[in-house]
């Protein structure tokens, strides 16, 4: 198929574009969680340990940044399909990132009691931001829905 159309998923919709899941470990102590593990996927599951630590998410302005450039390099990488002919990379700002959104899977193999997730600079914590024992323990998981506000804000709904 060379050519599909103008109104593709993977172009229009980014996170189309990206990889479906990906895995990383975060800090194990009070720390900033980086970009690269929060954004890139349209699933990331961090695993974190420790007690009574304090995760904060990288800035706003970083994850949107990693996910402008995950996308670019999926496009030039002509993964989801992208027709060639439309270049080597898409230009600034397309495919359009507001409203995109993810999931953001925070998992423990341990108990972690008292953690909390906090917000980094033009991050937005939306229903709960302590990680309660019940959600980081191996039978689950802290999960949230990660959505692009703004040009350099981002919110994280939890909703599990």
């Amino acid at each position: 198929m060379a050519n599909l159309g103008v109104f593709r998923d993977d172009f229009y919709n980014a996170i189309h574009a990206l990889t479906e899941a990906q895995g990383s470990t975060g800090p194990t102590a009070t720390g900033v969680i980086p970009a690269s593990e929060l954004a890139g996927a349209a699933d990331c599951y961090i695993t974190l340990s420790g007690t009574s630590q304090t995760f904060t998410t990288d800035t706003a302005a970083n994850i949107i940044a990693y996910l402008q450039t995950a996308v670019a390099a999926a496009y030039k990488a002509n993964v989801g399909g992208f027709a060639a002919s439309l270049g080597a990379t898409p230009p600034l700002g397309a495919p359009n990132l507001f409203n995109v959104s993810w999931l953001v899977n925070f998992i423990s193999n341990t108990l972690v009691t008292g953690a909390t997730l906090a917000p980094g600079a033009g991050v937005t914590l939306s229903n709960i931001s302590t990680l309660s024992p019940t959600a980081l323990s191996l039978a689950g998981a802290s999960v949230y829905i990660v959505t692009v506000t703004g040009p350099a804000s981002v919110t994280f709904t939890r909703v599990q």
